[in-house]
Formats: structure tokens, sequence, C-alpha cells
């Protein structure tokens, strides 16, 4: 897994604060893999909590930029198991705990 402990930490703690504490936060695509280069953060993010989640995303985003830096990061949030993107996150995705 190509984030470090620190992006790690920053990206749950920042989850669970905006979505609610038991949120479940998955890193998928190409940094899930240590042989692969380059990559935006891909984060899937099933949240405890779905009011107001274009609002969330956005703040979710803000911070992570505020806190990780300059960093391009791709955010899909739960809306129907169903989605093809879901599928794959979930499938090839890491829990981030």
């Amino acid at each position: 897994m190509r984030i470090s402990d620190y992006e790690k930490e920053i990206i749950v703690k920042t989850a669970k604060d905006i979505f609610g504490n038991n949120t479940k936060v998955y890193l998928f695509g190409s940094r899930v893999y240590d042989d692969k280069k380059g990559g935006d953060i891909d984060l899937y993010i099933i949240p405890e909590n779905k009011d107001k989640l274009f609002e969330k995303e956005i703040k979710f985003k803000t911070l992570l930029q505020i806190n990780l830096g300059e960093q391009k990061i791709d955010v899909v949030l739960h809306r129907d198991f169903e989605r093809d993107i879901e599928k794959a996150a979930l499938l090839e995705g890491v829990l981030l705990e």
C-alpha cells in the first residue's frame, strides 16, 4: 500500500470526524499496489451518516488538501452497492483503520 501511516491516519480521522465514527474508508486503485508508480489517492467511503453528503465531501477533500498537501484525491461515496465503481472498490480496496 503506497500511502504513509501519517496519510492513513489523517484520512481515517478526517473521514470519521465528518461522516461519523462508524464510517468505513477504503483505499483502492493504483495506490493499493506497492509495485505501481504514481497515481492519485482513490478513496471509497461508506458513511455512517448520509445527510448533506455533497457538503461533507467538499469539506473532507478540503481538509485532506490542507493536511496532506496538494495531491490528487478522488472520493467515491457509497450510494448503491450495485454500482460498478463501488463493486470494484470493495473487491480490490483495502480497509483503512
